[in-house]
C-alpha cells in the first residue's frame, strides 16, 4: 500500500474537531534538567503503547528567555533493545501538520529503526499537542473577512509574539530539546525532516551547526530561491516527466491513446472549452485537480486511463469518467471508505499561512499571472484555493523576517538529501541550490527514479518483506556517516505502476478493465456491495481509494 505524508502547503481543507487525549507530563524551562516522561495524547499513543511524552517549556522569544513561556510536546519512542545506539529527531512537514503521523510509522516504515535507536518527535510550536494556534472565529462567506478578522483576533491574542512561531523558533526549540534529552545520557543524534521538515532542519543546522551528528533532508525545500508561488509550474514540469515513463513503459504505451504532452493538453483544452467529450461530468478545476493529486500522490494507475477513456468519450467512457467524478467530487468516495472526520490537532493552518508567507515565498507571482497560466495547464491548484492564497499573503505576508531566511546552509555535519524525480511539491531540479552550500564531501545526494514526495516512505521495494529504499539509504548513511551510503537498492524499486487492479479499476471506473473495459453507472450502494463480497481486495486497494477521497 502506497502511503503519503502531509505534503508542503497541502490543497485539502482541514475541518472538524476531536480530543481525546491523556494528560500529558509538563517539565519546567530548564536545559539541565531531563524530561519528566508520561502517557501521551491519543493521536502520539504508538501501536504497543511504549511510546511517551512531555510538554517542555519554551520561551516565546528566544531573544527574551525569561519572559513569556509556551509548550511544545516531545515524544520518545525507546528503543526495543534497550540499548539505543543514538537518537533520531523526526520533524514533520506542512508546514504545520503534526508529528503525531510519525508515530504511526513505527510498526511499518519506520519499525527498522525502532530497534537500535530512541525515536524523538518534537511537534511543532503552534501545532498539534504543544501550545497551539487557531482561529477562534467562525468561517465567513467572504474569506478575505474571515482571514483578516482570524488575524486581527490573534494578533490581539499574542501581540507582536504571533511572530515567534516561525522556523528559527522551532529550531530553537529543536536544539534546546535536544540538549534536554541528553542531560542523564550522551548518546549520537540523527535529525531527519520531511518537506517543510528539512526547511526546519537546516534552520537548525543555521542556529546549531555542531548540533547533531547527522542531517536527512527528505524531499528537499530549499532553505533560499524557492517559493510555493511556482507550485502549479512545477507540477506541470514533474507532470511532463511522468508521462515520459509513460512513454516509456511497455504498458502504458501500448493502452494509452496519447502519444505526446503536447497532445493531452490540446485534448484537455478542447475539453476545457466544452468543445470534446461535454457529456462527461468533469469540468476544468476538477479535471486538473485529479492530476494535481495523482501526481502528488502516485495514482497514475487510475491517471491515465482517465485521459485515455477523455480522448475516446464513448458511451462507456462517459460512464467511466462520470463515476470516477462521483468518487472523488459527490462523496462517495469518502462515504465508501469511512473517511473519519479530520482530527483539528492534526495541523494548524495558522501556522501554516505564516511561514509559507513569510519564508517560502521567496519568487512570488501574483494573482493573474497564476489564473491566466491555469487556463490551459494539466494540473493546477483550483481557483478560489489560488485566491485564499492570495488573500493570505496579503493578510499573513511580510509580519516578520530574521537573518536566516531565505540564506544559504553551511555547516559541517554529514547530511543526506534524498528527493525523487517525480516529486511535484519539492522538485528534484531545485536540489542543486541545497548543493551549491554543501562544504564537505560527507554532504551527499542521492536521487530515486520514479519516486514521489516523501522518499522514505513511499520508496517500496520488488522484494518481499523489504524495507523502503528510502529507509536503507537513511541507515546505511547513519551507519558509516563517512562513506558513500549504500544505493543498491535503487536497482529494486518497484516505481511506478501504471495498471490498475481490476477491483480498483471496477471500483473507481464501473470496469474491471481501466482502460477499455464496458462500464456500467453505481451507486454507494453498488460499491458496498463490492467490498462485502471482496474483503481482501478491499484491503489491498485501501491506499489507492484514500488517496483520491482524502482531500
Amino acid at each position: 500500500m502506497k502511503q503519503f505524508i502531509t505534503p508542503l502547503a497541502c490543497v485539502g481543507m482541514l475541518s472538524a474537531f476531536n480530543t481525546l487525549a491523556t494528560p500529558i507530563k509538563n517539565v519546567s524551562y530548564s536545559p539541565y534538567v531531563d524530561f519528566e516522561w508520561g502517557e501521551c495524547p491519543t493521536q502520539f499513543q504508538s501501536f504497543d503503547n511504549r511510546n511517551q511524552c512531555s510538554l517542555a517549556e519554551v520561551p516565546l522569544d528566544w531573544d527574551a528567555p525569561n519572559g513569556k513561556k509556551i509548550d511544545v510536546l516531545v515524544s520518545k519512542y525507546p528503543a526495543k533493545s534497550g540499548n539505543s545506539q543514538g537518537q533520531i529527531w523526526f520533524l514533520q512537514g506542512g508546514p504545520g501538520a503534526s508529528g503525531s503521523f510519525y508515530v504511526d510509522e513505527y510498526e511499518t516504515h519506520l519499525n527498522h529503526f525502532t530497534q537500535d535507536y530512541d525515536l524523538y518527535v518534537l511537534e511543532h510550536r503552534g501545532v498539534g499537542w504543544s501550545t497551539h494556534l487557531t482561529c477562534s472565529n467562525p468561517p465567513l462567506a467572504d474569506y478575505a473577512d474571515y482571514a483578516q478578522a482570524c488575524f486581527d483576533d490573534l494578533h490581539q491574542q499574542w501581540g507582536e509574539g504571533l511572530y515567534k512561531f516561525t522556523t528559527t523558533s522551532a529550531a530553537k526549540d529543536l536544539e534546546y530539546a535536544i540538549t534536554k534529552s541528553k542531560t542523564l545520557d550522551w548518546q549520537p543524534t540523527y535529525v531527519y525532516g520531511a518537506s517543510y521538515g528539512t526547511l526546519w532542519a537546516q534552520r537548525f543546522s543555521q542556529i546549531a551547526p555542531t548540533g547533531a551528528q547527522g542531517i536527512i533532508l527528505d524531499s528537499v525545500v530549499p532553505s533560499e530561491k524557492f517559493g510555493l508561488d511556482s507550485w502549479d509550474k512545477n507540477f506541470n514540469d514533474i507532470f511532463a516527466d511522468m508521462f515520459a515513463y509513460c512513454q516509456d513503459d511497455e504498458f502504458c504505451r501500448s493502452e494509452l491513446s496519447l502519444n505526446s504532452v503536447e497532445e493531452l493538453k490540446t485534448l484537455v483544452n478542447r475539453v476545457y472549452a466544452g468543445e470534446h467529450c461535454p457529456a462527461t461530468d468533469l469540468k476544468r478545476f476538477e479535471l486538473q485537480a485529479i492530476s494535481l493529486l495523482a501526481l502528488s500522490r502516485s495514482v497514475e494507475q487510475i491517471l491515465m486511463p482517465m485521459y485515455h477513456r477523455l480522448a475516446r468519450c464513448s458511451d462507456n467512457d462517459v460512464i467511466a469518467l462520470n463515476n470516477l467524478h462521483n468518487f472523488m467530487f459527490k462523496g462517495v468516495g469518502k462515504q465508501f471508505i469511512e473517511l473519519a472526520a479530520k482530527d483539528s490537532f492534526n495541523s494548524s493552518p495558522i501556522v501554516s499561512k505564516l511561514i509559507v508567507q513569510n519564508e517560502i515565498n521567496y519568487n512570488e507571482i501574483d494573482l493573474q499571472s497564476k489564473l491566466a497560466y491555469c487556463k490551459d495547464a494539466i494540473s493546477c491548484i483550483p481557483g478560489y484555493l489560488l485566491y485564499q492564497r492570495h488573500i493570505d499573503k496579503q493578510v499573513w505576508g511580510n509580519r516578520y523576517t530574521d537573518p536566516y531566511i531565505y540564506q544559504p546552509t553551511r555547516h559541517y555535519m554529514p547530511t543526506l538529501l534524498l528527493n525523487g524525480d517525480l516529486d511535484p511539491q519539492t522538485p528534484h531540479y531545485y536540489v542543486p541550490i541545497v548543493q551549491s552550500a554543501f562544504t564537505n564531501n560527507n554532504q551527499r545526494y542521492v536521487e530515486l527514479p520514479e519516486t514521489e514526495h516523501g522518499v522514505i516512505f513511499v520508496s517500496y521495494s520488488k522484494k518481499d518483506h523489504a524495507n523502503t529504499c528510502g529507509v536503507d539509504i537513511m541507515h546505511s548513511f547513519i551507519n558509516n556517516l563517512w562513506s558513500q551510503p549504500d544505493t543498491s537498492c535503487i536497482a529494486n524499486l518497484k516505481g511506478l505502476d501504471f495498471e490498475a487492479t481490476p477491483f480498483e479499476s471496477q471500483v473507481i471506473f464501473g470496469s474491471v478493465e481501466a482502460y477499455n473495459g464496458a462500464a456500467t453507472s453505481q451507486s454507494l450502494t453498488d460499491l458496498n456491495t463490492l467490498k462485502q463480497n471482496n474483503p481482501t481486495a478491499y484491503t489491498r486497494a485501501y491506499g489507492a481509494f484514500l488517496r483520491l477521497a482524502d482531500f
